[in-house]
């Protein structure tokens, strides 16, 4: 006999509770959006709060109802009432839903960071599998200055997250490397790039920490790396020229815009008079006028192209 899946949906939901089926965990989880910010456009936030009014006046005893409604007053903002949905939800379900988990994004969306801390301090004790709360308490603790608990918290979430987010994996680092921990941030961003692929935010992160940390060959590595993917190598030849004026190798940087002048000079007509390819135009152009003239041997060596991978 085959299962006939449906997607779900709030009167799905609702019929799971009348058939005396009890509402999972993971389906509250999922309700909680990922993010910090409002769940819905603000046409798509009216129209369903509006929906969920409406249904919750015909159902005033269907604690889905109020669970959704909850979580969308703490997105917005809104979290009196958002708690006030659900202490709701408690009454008439205790114990099956994630209400602590909702409280605590509602609280952490409105600045109150102690009462979200509170709320996801009880969820974690009854459900430490939940990879969402270890990462809003993590921020909370994060906005109270309690940096070693905040950057655990980060490390659990991480871990525990089934399927990485890229800016969970930049957030994650952010907060490593604002406590020190370089070369942690490093390695996390390293993994993420490694299983999510060569996203720009977060190869962008890496090369700032490699250059921080004055490993300029990897910077230099992975700039190298993009570069050959790129459907466009000419922002990573100017990031290439950047990072080298950044560690005072000007005579290396000098000619790193010179082959990307070079490069652009080489281009058909159609692409040379592009809005971006004159812009790059522009950003060599000023670079080559304020660096230091090229040395004699550096002269020689900017005419060998093969020489500027080295």
């Amino acid at each position: 006999m085959r299962t006939k899946i449906v997607p779900f949906t709030a009167a799905a939901g609702l019929t799971w509770l009348r058939s005396g089926r009890r509402v999972l965990l993971v389906l509250g989880a999922l309700l909680v959006p990922l993010s910090a910010g409002p769940a819905f456009g603000h046409g798509g936030y009216h129209e369903r709060m509006a929906y969920l009014t409406a249904e919750v006046e015909k159902n005033p005893g269907d604690p889905l109802l109020y669970f959704e409604l909850g979580n969308l007053h703490g997105e917005h903002g809104d979290w009196e009432l958002a708690l006030q949905d659900l202490e709701r939800v408690d009454a008439l379900a205790p114990g099956k839903f994630v209400t602590d988990l909702a409280r605590g994004n509602a609280c952490l969306v409105a600045g109150k960071f102690t009462q979200a801390k509170e709320a996801l301090d009880r969820q974690l004790v009854s459900h430490p599998e939940i990879a969402r709360a270890w990462l809003l308490r993590a921020r909370a603790e994060r906005q109270l200055g309690q940096d070693e608990a905040s950057l655990a918290d980060f490390r659990e979430a991480l871990k525990r997250t089934p399927s990485l987010d890229p800016d969970i994996v930049q957030e994650v680092a952010d907060a490593l490397a604002a406590q020190g921990h370089r070369e942690e941030a490093a390695q996390v961003l390293a993994k993420g790039i490694d299983k999510l692929g060569k996203i720009p935010s977060l190869v962008l992160r890496a090369l700032d920490l490699e250059i921080a940390m004055k490993n300029l060959d990897a910077a230099l590595r992975r700039i190298e790396e993009v570069r050959r993917d790129a459907p466009r190598p000419e922002p990573w030849m100017a990031r290439r020229a950047m990072v080298l004026a950044q560690v005072d190798r000007i005579d290396e940087s000098r000619a790193a815009w010179q082959a990307l002048a070079n490069h652009l000079n080489s281009l058909p007509e159609r692409e040379r008079v592009s809005a971006s390819m004159i812009n790059f135009a522009e950003q060599t152009r000023q670079a080559l006028a304020s660096l230091k003239p090229l040395s004699a041997a550096q002269q020689v060596s900017s005419s060998n192209p093969a020489s500027l991978g080295k």
